[in-house]
């Protein structure tokens, strides 16, 4: 009996972490970093343009796997300049 008790918890855990991620509960509650598309600055027009703000638990997502370069904080948020869009934000 104590071992079906076991598995229904471990279910339970197992739906809910399914749960959380596919509804992204951890960027919404900002435990994790999250980027989105921003327009990007007169002075230099081009590319694509990414202000990612910070995650509680991992900190600012890191770009430069997607072949940007980080131009900087402004209000709290880190701005990424792409060469390309990426495919793919980070959302970890």
């Amino acid at each position: 009996m104590l071992f079906v008790k076991i598995a229904m918890v471990a279910v339970a855990i197992v739906v809910m972490m399914g749960v959380a991620q596919s509804q992204h509960w951890a960027q919404r509650t900002g435990l994790v970093g999250r980027c989105t598309a921003t327009p990007p600055p007169t002075s230099r027009p081009g590319g694509a343009w990414y202000a990612c703000t910070q995650g509680v638990l991992t900190g600012f997502p890191n770009l430069e796997a997607d072949s940007c370069r980080r131009a900087g904080v402004v209000m709290q948020r880190e701005v990424w300049s792409c060469t390309a869009p990426v495919v793919s934000l980070p959302a970890y």
